[in-house]
């Protein structure tokens, strides 16, 4: 594999993003490559553990690193762009532990040691970049302002950045770095939303959990949680939710047919990425935006006004 050129980024899709939520990874390349950067996907990559590994202690810090490890040595990018909120909080959470303890440094290096894949020590001097922030920072809203050719004018969105994005922000460093977005109140999809024309509502839900990524343990807790976020955008105005995260679409795309069957109609809102609703300002079809791989069918709303 080359070294990145030039406006290229070392990409990591993750899991969720070359399976059920490839709409939302077909749409993000879409959308950073008409805004001046093409997402290289990385050689080779691994789960980032979700979570799930957190008791594996050393194991699961390893399973994050090794994606920046493969960054650096096939890459030659020390920054990794992701646009899954949960791989960007397994990842950042790893870093920052392995920069806080010197002893579980030594430990995930002994495992890349014995691993065998690289004869460098891994060293935390990368950065995790969540695609909605690399975009904001890198090419900016007046970048996305000057690709729409077709204002998105006369949509209400709801923006959701689910609970993964900004917090806790000891490990998303929003606390130490004046270009991130803000932890409780994030404004960066807002921008963006707004620039390409179209209207944001306020609804109070903005940074609230789906619940997701507990849904098969607890199903009941996370129904109650998206049909609290999707009702209330609802009642605001919004005609469409709109999130960042494949495991917030799952919660709240996904599963709504049963949120409604359980809750009602005050929970039906069509769910859409933000990149599919950049694309679709930018000029590209509703079919190039795989908006139909959505199941709670925002493809009705976005055409009945004409985007």
């Amino acid at each position: 594999m080359d070294m990145l050129k030039e406006n290229q980024a070392a990409y990591y899709p993750g899991c969720a993003l070359l399976t059920i939520d490839r709409a939302y990874n077909s749409s993000a390349k879409l959308v950073s490559k008409k805004m001046g950067v093409e997402l290289v996907e990385l050689p080779d990559y691994n789960c980032c553990g979700i979570g799930e590994m957190k008791s594996k202690g050393a194991v699961s810090i390893y399973l994050s690193l090794r994606n920046m490890m493969l960054a650096k040595s096939k890459l030659g990018s020390k920054d990794l762009v992701m646009a899954c909120s949960v791989c960007y909080h397994e990842i950042s959470r790893s870093i920052a532990r392995v920069r806080e303890n010197k002893n579980e440094l030594e430990a995930v290096n002994s495992i890349f040691n014995e691993a065998g894949e690289t004869k460098d020590e891994f060293v935390p001097d990368g950065k995790v970049r969540h695609l909605l922030e690399f975009l904001y920072n890198e090419k900016g809203t007046e970048e996305a302002k000057k690709n729409t050719v077709k204002p998105l004018k006369g949509l209400k969105v709801a923006p959701y950045y689910g609970c993964l994005y900004s917090r806790p922000s000891m490990y998303t460093f929003t606390d130490k770095d004046p270009k991130m977005d803000n932890s409780e109140r994030p404004r960066f999809m807002h921008d963006f939303l707004e620039v390409i024309g179209a209207e944001t509502v306020s609804y109070g839900n903005e940074v609230q959990c789906c619940g997701g990524r507990n849904v098969v343990q607890d199903e009941e807790t996370s129904f109650a949680l998206c049909s609290q976020t999707l009702s209330k955008a609802k009642k605001a105005g919004a005609d469409v939710i709109v999130t960042i995260c494949p495991k917030c679409a799952g919660a709240l795309d996904v599963n709504q047919p049963k949120i409604v069957e359980k809750f009602g109609k005050d929970s039906e809102l069509p769910v859409v990425y933000l990149t599919q609703l950049m694309a679709l300002a930018f000029g590209f079809s509703d079919k190039e935006a795989e908006i139909k791989d959505m199941i709670s069918g925002p493809i009705k709303i976005l055409r009945e006004k004409d985007f």
